[in-house]
C-alpha cells in the first residue's frame, strides 16, 4: 500500500481487561483478543492480545499514530492506568505538524471524575506532548465537561469524539447540536466521528455519510474517522470526502 496513504492511518488499540481486543459493530461484550497482525511480508505477527505487540505491528507497516480506547473506562469507569502508561511510554513523541506520531486516548471521561484521576490524566498528558485526550460524547453527560478538560489539558491536546450507533446519536443527555456549538466556541483543533455499527465491518457507507455530515458543521478542525475500511480505495474515498486521518484495525489485524 502506498506509503503516503499509510501515513494518514491511525492504528486502533482497544483495551479490555488488560488485552488488546478486536472491535465488531460496537458490541463490546463480544470483542475478542486480537490474534494476528498481517505485516507487509508473507508472514503474520502473533499478537495474542498483547497491546504493545500490536503497536509494533502497526509501526512495522509505517503507521505512527494510534487511537487507544480504554473500554474498561468507557464501559465500567475503571481506567487501566498501568497499561496505558506502558503504551504511552513506548510510543515515540510527535515530531511534525501533521500529527503523525499522535496517540489519541479515550478514557471514557465523565463529569464525576475523582480528583486523583484528574491529576493522573493531567500529568500524563502534560508530560507527553504526543498524547491527545479524547472527550467522547458517548460518555460525557454534559457539554460543560469540555470546559473542565480544557482547564487542565493544553488546548491542542484535546479532541472531541462524536459518537453514533447505526446513525443514532449515542448520548441521552446531550445533543449533537450542543456539541457542534461547543466545539466552535472553544475552537477545538481535532474532532473524531465514529459510528460504532461500522467498526470491524466491510462497508464505509455510514462512515462516509458521517464524514460529510460533520464536515458541514465543523469544516475547520482536523477530522479523524474510521469504520469499515478494507482497501486503499475505501481510505482514499474518505480522505476525498474531508477526513484528515483514518482509524484502521481490520485492514491489518484480526
Amino acid at each position: 500500500m502506498d506509503s503516503a496513504l499509510v501515513s494518514r492511518f491511525v492504528g486502533v488499540v482497544d483495551l479490555q481487561d488488560g488485552l488488546a481486543v478486536h472491535g465488531v459493530g460496537g458490541q463490546r461484550d463480544q470483542y475478542l483478543p486480537v490474534s494476528i497482525f498481517r505485516t507487509a511480508g508473507p508472514s503474520s505477527l502473533r499478537i495474542d492480545g498483547d497491546a504493545c505487540r500490536l503497536i509494533d505491528g502497526y509501526q512495522s507497516v509505517g503507521i505512527g499514530s494510534f487511537y487507544v480506547a480504554d473500554l474498561d473506562g468507557i464501559r465500567h469507569d475503571r481506567w487501566q492506568q498501568s497499561l496505558i502508561e506502558a503504551i504511552v511510554h513506548r510510543e515515540p513523541a510527535a515530531n511534525d505538524s501533521d500529527r503523525r506520531g499522535t496517540l489519541f486516548l479515550d478514557l471514557g471521561l465523565r463529569a464525576a471524575v475523582a480528583p486523583e484521576r484528574w491529576d493522573w490524566m493531567e500529568s500524563l498528558v502534560r508530560s507527553n506532548p504526543s498524547v491527545v485526550v479524547i472527550l467522547a460524547t458517548e460518555c460525557a453527560g454534559d457539554v460543560s465537561l469540555l470546559g473542565d478538560v480544557l482547564s487542565r489539558v493544553p488546548h491542542d491536546q484535546v479532541a472531541v469524539s462524536f459518537d453514533y450507533q447505526d446513525g443514532r446519536w449515542l448520548s441521552a443527555s446531550t445533543s449533537e447540536e450542543a456539541w457542534f456549538e461547543a466545539c466552535r466556541r472553544a475552537a477545538i483543533a481535532t474532532v473524531i466521528g465514529l459510528d460504532l455499527a461500522s467498526v470491524g465491518g466491510t462497508s464505509i457507507e455510514r462512515t462516509l455519510e458521517l464524514c460529510k455530515r460533520i464536515r458541514r458543521q465543523l469544516p475547520q478542525p482536523r477530522y479523524v474517522t474510521g469504520g469499515g475500511i478494507r482497501s486503499a480505495g475505501d481510505a482514499q474515498c474518505l480522505l476525498d470526502a474531508g477526513a484528515d486521518q483514518l482509524l484502521v484495525a481490520s485492514l491489518f489485524a484480526e
